[in-house]
């Protein structure tokens, strides 16, 4: 506009002049914001509002001109203005779509620019300016000279394209920052995958050596139940002959009673035999503890009456080495809950250390008391003691605390074993020592209400003894030594007719012949072992009433519950308490009520 030249004086209206500039900038954001997808419809309506903002500027422009006359506009040419514009600004906005490098944006610019020019020139082509008589209100105040406005329009193109160049020089800046920026944290991606990938392999390695670990740890556990097993059975066999000859003799009446020296011999024999099956079975009991294998049942029991037992049972011991020991009265009106087999384990321990350790005219007493919710238990002896450093070690396996030297039998599992049975029931063990003044081992249980007591006390005066009738039994064994043993039992026993087979073919057609009342029947034998015997027993119907009472030397936990679970009417482990087998045999033979008929009329009568 401003290269317009004319003999007339031209003017323009500052507020016009403004509109038609912001007129264009609104039209075109409104155009470029319309744009979207670049859609060839979008293209076509964002140009056409592009290039129609830009013909209202030019006329808005034209319509701020001030001038002593008329302007008029040729409407061919003032159309085709129109058509330039929309069309041009339509194709350059195509063009910015679809072209993407530096040169080819170069041409779309080109392009909208020839839009503005083309329309703009077309538009001054199509302009008819007729002068008219001078009128002094063409030149009131408040129009702007074409030289300032020249002057305005270079300065606001200067404060632009310096507010541009600024903004793209930050721009450029912010843009090299994040592609640096994207550049390190693409490298540090990299590094963290590396690391991460590195990680996993070793953890997965980890993960396979620890698996290649709990392998070796069951294989190991298992080869060491294994050797526990067989470490037990080969040790219990031997064992049983020992302590059950030497009852066999205790036994002996009439013309075989033993002298006195005899007397004595066997009873060194049998307690010898006894200590050393106390060793197995600490052993045993103390490994199934360090495996997690230790079963406990849990069930409310008479503490007092359970001391007053036991301790029966270690007077003789307490009097040979001058021992005074005592304990409370029976019926203390206390009920703790314990598994009464490690019960009486736990208390044998404590009360023969305190015997063992003591000196000659001291004294072992066992206090108990009510503590809050629990049953405090408390063996006191006025023994060795213990200084105050070697408390520490005191419950360590194996280890005597330098008493090695003593003539004490032990192999230092007792207090071990006995603080972990004590925490396997819930409960807790102390001791207080003073070396050459005594020691006091507390146990704290549960306590368990009174009430519980009432049914196994009945139970017990339920099942008086009586004694065995005539029967006959089958013993199938193949170890000499215990056949020889049962032979023994069974002669002392009189009533009882034993008969014996050496293998377990042999076995079960003596059974199916003989249809004995009772079988006894070893669990280890060869070609097949007793729980074979049993399922074929069962499965023939000549022997299937027969009861049987099964005879085993492994008390590994696995081995037991599957016996006790697999039909046998007793399962008594070796070294035989022939107390106990003679018990299972009047229970096999002597059922209680109707089922004391004899089994063989009902199974002719089948």
């Amino acid at each position: 506009m401003l290269a317009y030249r004319t003999s007339l004086e031209i003017a323009y209206d500052p507020g016009l002049t403004i509109l038609s500039g912001l007129i264009a900038v609104a039209g075109v954001a409104v155009g470029l914001h319309t744009l979207g997808d670049g859609s060839l419809r979008r293209i076509a309506g964002s140009g056409a509002l592009v290039g129609l903002s830009v013909v209202v500027m030019h006329y808005i422009g034209m319509d701020a001109m001030r001038f002593p006359g008329e302007t008029y506009y040729r409407p061919g040419l003032f159309g085709l203005s129109v058509v330039i514009a929309v069309a041009a600004a339509g194709a350059a906005l195509w063009l910015a779509v679809n072209l993407h490098t530096a040169l080819q944006r170069a041409a779309a610019a080109l392009v909208m620019a020839l839009a503005i020019s083309g329309m703009h020139f077309t538009g001054m082509a199509a302009t008819v300016l007729v002068p008219g008589p001078l009128a002094e209100e063409a030149y009131v105040a408040g129009l702007v000279s074409s030289q300032l406005l020249a002057a305005s329009i270079a300065a606001s193109l200067a404060v632009i394209l310096l507010f541009s160049l600024t903004c793209a020089w930050f721009d450029r800046r912010l843009e090299a920052r994040s592609v640096s920026e994207a550049g390190r944290l693409r490298a540090l991606n990299e590094t963290l995958e590396a690391k991460v990938e590195a990680r996993t392999v070793e953890l997965t390695g980890a993960l396979v050596a620890l698996d290649e670990q709990r392998r070796s740890a069951e294989q190991a556990n298992r080869s060491k139940s294994d050797f526990l097993a067989n470490m037990s059975h080969e040790l219990r066999t031997p064992l049983n002959a020992v302590i059950g000859f030497a009852q066999i003799l205790q036994m002996r009446r009439g013309e075989e009673t033993l002298s006195v020296a005899q007397a004595d011999a066997v009873e060194q024999i049998g307690r010898s035999g006894r200590h050393l099956l106390a060793l197995i079975e600490e052993v045993l009991d103390f490994a199934k503890i360090e495996s997690g294998h230790l079963d406990v049942s849990l069930e409310a029991l008479d503490p007092h009456a359970a001391v007053q037992d036991l301790l029966g049972t270690f007077r003789l011991q307490a009097e040979r080495a001058g021992v005074t020991l005592s304990g409370p009265d029976a019926g203390g009106g206390l009920a703790v809950r314990a598994d009464p087999l490690k019960f009486k384990q736990i208390l044998a321990n404590l009360v023969s250390n305190a015997i063992k350790y003591n000196r000659p005219g001291g004294s072992v007493s066992v206090e108990i008391d009510a503590l809050g919710a629990s049953v405090r238990l408390t063996v006191r002896d006025t023994g060795l003691g213990l200084p105050a450093e070697r408390l520490a070690s005191l419950f360590e396996p194996f280890n005597r605390l330098g008493r090695e030297t003593l003539a004490v039998e032990g192999a230092g599992l007792g207090l071990a074993l006995t603080k972990r049975l004590v925490e396997a029931m819930d409960g807790v063990l102390e001791v207080e020592s003073v070396e050459r003044e005594g020691s006091a081992f507390t146990v704290r249980l549960p306590a368990a209400a009174v009430a519980e007591l009432a049914t196994a006390e009945i139970a017990v005066r339920e099942n008086p003894a009586q004694d065995l009738p005539r029967a006959v039994a089958l013993y199938i064994e193949d170890n000499p030594s215990n056949i020889r043993l049962m032979q023994h039992v069974f002669e002392a026993l009189g009533a009882l007719e034993l008969h014996v087979a050496e293998h377990p073919l042999v076995g079960l057609q003596a059974a199916a012949q003989l249809r004995p009342d009772v079988i006894l029947l070893d669990i280890n034998l060869p070609d097949m072992d007793g729980f074979e015997v049993k399922a074929r027993l069962d499965a023939d119907p000549a022997t299937r009433g027969i009861p049987v009472i099964a005879l085993s030397a492994n008390v590994l936990t696995e081995t037991l519950t599957r016996g006790r679970t697999s039909g046998f009417h007793d399962y008594l482990t070796k070294p035989l308490n022939i107390e106990a087998l003679v018990d299972a045999i009047r229970g096999a033979i002597q059922p209680p009520g109707a089922e004391a008929a004899d089994w063989r009329t009902a199974a002719k009568a089948g």
